[in-house]
């Protein structure tokens, strides 16, 4: 066991704690009215309180984080956090349920990061878990970071799907031709371009 410094320890607390924040923040912007929905909720909690939160803390303890790395992953954090709270501010009230529901929103979001990418909150849980992986390079955190971009692109397929059995689903295939899964469609019909 090693004693961090206070960069090392700064950038523990917040990259254990950023998941946390995913936790609570998540439980106060999303919506469940189903017994799916809530364990989408449960699902996502454990992953963030055990492979996120714990792992971070207990893995800060023994490997030691190189200044590079720290940087590094404090700016990927920050991305992070950005668009989470970019994502989660733009659908606040809009009734957007939890993952592996079968809740629908009334209406597609088309506005804010949801204008470029269909999943932004699923995206900024990922770049979390590589900024862990960064600052502490070990084989948990790369197992935990791989584990987790498999677990939140499932539960964004299964999202798809519930909306493609929706009201919204013509809809949403319009806007899936738009916007990109996790990545911003660089093509001339991407939103906000305009075609000649």
């Amino acid at each position: 066991m090693r004693v961090p410094t206070p960069a090392q320890l700064t950038l523990l607390f917040f990259l254990g704690g950023t998941f946390l924040h995913f936790m609570i923040a998540g439980g106060r912007t999303l919506y469940t009215t189903d017994p799916e929905s809530e364990r989408g909720s449960l699902i996502g909690q454990v992953s963030f309180m055990i492979s996120g939160t714990l792992v971070v803390w207990w893995l800060g303890a023994y490997v030691s984080i190189r200044p590079a790395n720290g940087v590094f992953a404090a700016g990927l954090l920050a991305v992070a956090i950005g668009l989470y709270e970019w994502a989660r501010h733009t659908i606040w009230g809009r009734r957007f349920g939890y993952g592996w529901g079968d809740h629908v929103p009334e209406a597609l979001c088309m506005s804010g990061p949801y204008r470029f990418i269909r999943h932004p909150i699923y995206l900024s849980y990922m770049l979390a878990f590589l900024a862990s992986a960064i600052a502490l390079p070990h084989w948990l955190t790369t197992a935990t970071l791989v584990s987790n971009v498999v677990l939140f692109s499932y539960a964004a397929h299964s999202d798809e799907r519930t909306i493609d059995t929706s009201a919204l689903a013509a809809d949403y295939a319009a806007y899936r031709e738009r916007a990109g899964m996790f990545w911003p469609r660089l093509s001339r019909s991407a939103p906000g371009r305009s075609t000649p």
